[in-house]
């Protein structure tokens, strides 16, 4: 089933209680250093309002930041992905429950999950993957004992991957734990890129597109998303150079190849918002209730225990099939009532967020890898209090 769309009788908070609070909001974000700009928007799950700003300059040489201005969704792009597999699942042409050999090349149906000494890669379906609960090693972070992660290679030089490429760098590490039991009791999830380059690759493989070309058939053209691209690829329509993402001082856009490789996308916030009441209604679907399969059952990552896992979302959040949930009780949220979101955000601190309580969908972005905590930390204490 799709989310009740709001409070009450589906009304959305009104936009004079939420703007404030946004605008406040947007100015602590970019007050922050090494924050070059930021971008809040803001838009009622029934579609009676929608509200964005931004500040700060877009790029190195000065451009002002303007909330037309498309930036970088980072891990955001795993709600559009997931989407896009629900669709293909929905076609019948892909089956969630099936292994994923099944679907991918030659090269990578066998050695990609190794745990003492067992390969079980053919244990692995999509739903695995769309939930983070293969125990895969992440092929961007992780490397074997003595050597250089991808990521550390791209801060050294620029370079350009596949998306095959990239998995078969997780052969030869060990999984962290078998494919979870979904269904038991205490299923375990880690956070992987590698769960969704697979997912991407399996896409390209059932449909016969390139991943830019699939997303365009089934989610940017039905829903009017013409200001939203892959690296490499282009917009419905014109939509100007987006904003520079940066790590610390250092501007990412320095390394397209690597970008275009990774596979997020960029889009304007007005898509964004518009994604994200299509997702969160069920309109992005043939049929509505599917959406009800990212969100009907979340489970908590666990603590991390190494470097790779402290630098990719943990323990309190929680996850769906492509969709994150983070709720605080009142103790751990010393003693506020916060308002529960779901959506997902990214690694340079950029967010899709929707309420539920509210009927209120949040996007946005500081485009700095070095806040990438920004969304939990400083979103949910905006909302306190307006569901009252």
């Amino acid at each position: 089933m799709p989310l009740n769309p709001g409070t009450g009788a589906g009304a959305a908070v009104a936009r004079e209680r939420v703007v404030p609070r946004l605008e406040r909001l947007l100015a602590k974000v970019s007050s922050h250093r090494k924050v070059r700009h930021a971008i809040v928007g803001a838009a009622a799950i029934d579609g009676s309002w929608e509200w964005s700003a931004a500040a700060g300059e877009a790029r190195p040489d000065g451009t002002p930041m303007g909330t037309a201005t498309p930036w970088f969704l980072a891990s955001v792009t795993k709600l559009y992905i997931a989407s896009v597999v629900l669709r293909l699942s929905e076609q019948g042409r892909l089956d969630l429950n099936a292994p994923i050999s099944e679907y991918l090349p030659d090269g990578l149906r066998r050695g990609l999950h190794g745990r003492a000494g067992v390969d079980r890669t053919a244990e692995i379906t999509a739903t695995h993957l769309l939930a983070h609960a293969t125990g895969l090693p992440d092929s961007l972070v992780e490397h074997p004992k003595g050597g250089r992660s991808l990521v550390d290679q791209i801060q050294e030089a620029d370079l350009a991957f596949s998306f095959a490429a990239a998995i078969g760098r997780v052969r030869g590490l060990d999984a962290h734990f078998a494919p979870s039991d979904l269904d038991g009791e205490r299923p375990r999830v880690r956070y992987s890129d590698t769960n969704y380059q697979l997912l991407m690759l399996i896409a390209e493989q059932v449909s016969g597109l390139a991943i830019g070309a699939l997303h365009r058939r089934l989610l940017f053209e039905p829903l009017g998303l013409r200001h939203t691209w892959f690296p490499g690829d282009a917009p419905l329509d014109p939509a100007g150079p987006p904003a520079t993402p940066w790590l610390g001082d250092w501007p990412l856009q320095e390394r397209p190849l690597a970008l275009r490789s990774i596979g997020d996308l960029y889009a304007t916030t007005a898509d964004v918002l518009r994604f994200g009441r299509a997702l969160f209604t069920g309109e992005a679907f043939a049929d509505p209730a599917t959406a009800g399969l990212m969100h009907r059952r979340f489970r908590r990552f666990g603590f991390p225990r190494s470097a790779a896992a402290i630098a990719s979302p943990a323990w309190p959040i929680e996850y769906g099939l492509g969709m994150m949930r983070f709720a605080l009780s009142r103790p751990m949220a010393a003693g506020r009532r916060l308002p529960p979101l779901i959506g997902h955000t990214g690694s340079t601190a950029s967010w899709l967020w929707y309420s539920p309580p509210l009927g209120l969908v949040l996007a946005g972005t500081a485009d700095q890898a070095t806040k990438a905590a920004f969304p939990f930390r400083a979103i949910p204490p905006a909302l306190r209090g307006l569901d009252r």
